[in-house]
């Protein structure tokens, strides 16, 4: 299900670029290319190349991006191995946003099983692949990661990371203790700290208990999530 979910997408980008690419202007600070995590992919990325006209593009499976220094990072579609049911080599790539006061895309890896992130620097070229969805602070310069794909996600559940200055780096991961929970993101408090919200997997998105909020705090250069022991 999800290889056809892949190439059903892959599809409609093909058809969506050709339209969104003949736009030419582009607003400085996007209004909906500088998200990730709501609203569909493909939306996204025809958001984003529609807004991003000049910088992003998408001819048939190749998606390219033009860096700050001149150069190009490109993205190819392998839609034809995900019909053939080809695992190692069934891959897809899918533009999901760019962060204006970072400077960072974020691009979605689709394979035959499970999914990633991948960002990039505009700035430096530099690049990090994350488990699960980021969702940065409003200046850009950190995020958190939220993996909660208890199939086919990594051994880390929560990850914070920096994009400061061009680069890209892990900062602190929690490792997945059970499948019983999962994440959800509230909102960046400060740089230093982020509200979330952890539910039982199985409760539909639903705290069973009064208060469900818990906390990634940063302490000294590492994170420890608050409050100890968490609420259900």
């Amino acid at each position: 299900m999800l290889c056809r979910g892949f190439i059903l997408a892959a599809l409609l980008l093909s058809l969506l670029s050709g339209r969104v690419t003949a736009q030419t202007a582009a607003p400085v600070a996007p209004a909906l290319c500088n998200m990730t995590g709501k609203d569909d992919p493909v939306d996204r990325e025809a958001a984003c190349l529609s807004e991003l006209s000049g910088r992003v593009s998408r001819t048939g499976e190749t998606l390219t991006i033009r860096l700050e220094t001149g150069k190009l990072k490109t993205y190819r579609n392998n839609s034809k191995a995900c019909e053939n049911d080809d695992a190692q080599r069934c891959v897809g790539y899918v533009l999901l946003g760019y962060h204006p006061q970072g400077s960072v895309y974020a691009i979605q890896l689709s394979f035959y099983e499970g999914s990633g992130v991948e960002l990039l620097s505009a700035r430096s070229g530099a690049i990090l692949r994350v488990s699960g969805t980021p969702y940065f602070t409003p200046d850009g310069s950190r995020f958190v990661a939220i993996d909660n794909d208890y199939v086919h996600g990594e051994e880390h559940d929560l990850s914070i990371g920096t994009a400061a200055n061009g680069k890209l780096a892990m900062e602190w991961q929690s490792r997945r203790v059970d499948e019983s929970r999962q994440w959800r993101f509230e909102r960046w408090i400060d740089n230093d700290r982020v509200a979330l919200q952890v539910l039982p997997a199985d409760s539909e998105q639903k705290c069973p208990v009064a208060d469900c909020e818990a906390f990634v705090v940063r302490v000294g250069k590492r994170g420890a999530v608050r409050p100890s022991p968490l609420p259900w």
